[in-house]
């Protein structure tokens, strides 16, 4: 059996998915793609995407499950012996292909979609704003938990609160003295090469990523992933990886992107003072999330400086740079910078200079293909302008 995981509508989980697939961004301990493989049974997941990601085309020869990158499986699925398309409620969550033609390309596939009559619901969650993600983010994280549970290798030394069975800690993990751990609510998940410093407390559902350290944090709730450093207070997050907040300052129901470095002190509203719905804007309008708590979503290679304030449901974009302190706009676009209440366009060439330098503190040559998207990403917002 050959699954394939395809784009579908990723501008819409704006600013996440700048520079990163749809398929790519993570929720709970894992990213989507990896979250499918996990439930279907599979080792590898063919991937349609966007051209600049340069992926290669999947021919496939044998019997297909094309699914979209804006569903989380949640339950096994019979695969039908037949062509057939997978539904979750009233949309269309992909499509059973048995005999050739076997689509390519994304809109071979929204063909196919269209021309098979047959149907078949399955369990999922559908993932169509970045609030989704944070409104499912304990609940898949227990889920993955669940399929991925192994017997703890690592050493703890902590002071462990509940079931150990809903504690996985890897061998080659640290987790140091004077850690709390509360397993009550939901699983602690620590990856390979993690380190939990002293005076740090995690609360589950939460999963730390591989080689990630935290240092005198309280972690409720939350997604890190791979390479970060983190200190302070997080609740009810995702940090995609390779990220910074290393300081104080308090970030709660957001989600960070990669390669993005919090000042110290920086923090957000995640809860307006009425207590009433968040809006966020999506498009250039604003929209209703109907969620009460929400905080921000910062793209890639953002940078806030030291004592940043982020207003409830903010959208920062990619490249941000921010170093004026104090209270940042709700929306602020990819390639600003901000200096003393002035906005300018990040200067390219400066902008790709600093983020090569910055993956290279953690071990990460930046490709001529990554390069090419960061400038493709400019350029878009150029031609916009």
């Amino acid at each position: 059996m050959t699954i394939i995981i395809y784009e579908e509508r990723p501008e819409q989980l704006y600013p996440l998915t700048n520079l990163v697939a749809q398929f790519s961004v993570r929720v709970g301990m894992m990213t989507f793609a990896e979250h499918t493989a996990l439930f279907l049974r599979v080792r590898e997941i063919g991937r349609v995407g966007r051209p600049m990601f340069g992926f290669k085309p999947v021919r496939p020869r044998a019997p297909v499950v094309y699914l979209s990158s804006r569903l989380l499986v949640t339950g096994k699925f019979a695969l039908p012996g037949t062509d057939t398309v997978l539904q979750v409620g009233a949309d269309k969550a992909g499509l059973v292909k048995t005999a050739p033609p076997f689509p390519v390309t994304m809109e071979q596939m929204g063909d196919a979609l269209m021309t098979v009559k047959r149907s078949r619901q399955v369990s999922g969650i559908w993932v169509n704003h970045p609030w989704d993600l944070i409104a499912h983010n304990a609940e898949i994280t227990g889920l993955q938990f669940s399929r991925r549970r192994r017997k703890t290798g690592g050493a703890c030394r902590a002071d462990v609160r509940g079931d150990r069975k809903n504690l996985f800690i890897d061998k080659s993990a640290r987790v140091h003295k004077q850690v709390f751990l509360d397993v009550t609510e939901g699983p602690v998940y620590i990856d390979a090469g993690a380190e939990v410093l002293p005076f740090t407390s995690i609360i589950g559902p939460s999963h730390i990523g591989s080689d990630t350290v935290i240092d005198r944090a309280k972690i409720a709730k939350s997604s890190i992933g791979p390479q970060c450093r983190i200190s302070g207070e997080v609740e009810a997050c995702i940090f995609q990886g390779y990220s910074n907040k290393h300081h104080e300052g308090f970030i709660g129901h957001s989600f960070v992107g990669e390669w993005v470095n919090l000042g110290a002190l920086t923090t957000n509203s995640d809860l307006k003072n009425n207590y009433g719905p968040v809006r966020m804007i999506i498009g250039g309008r604003e929209v209703d999330t109907g969620m009460t708590k929400l905080g921000c979503f910062i793209g890639d290679h953002a940078k806030l400086g030291i004592g940043t304030l982020i207003p409830t449901g903010a959208v920062v974009g990619s490249f941000v740079n921010f170093a004026a302190g104090g209270m940042m706009d709700k929306y602020t676009a990819d390639f600003t910078w901000v200096v003393a209440g002035r906005h300018e366009m990040y200067d390219l060439d400066k902008a790709v200079t600093t983020a090569r330098h910055v993956m290279h503190r953690r071990n990460v040559k930046m490709s001529c293909e990554y390069e090419q998207m960061i400038r493709s990403l400019h350029g878009s917002i150029r031609c916009r302008n």
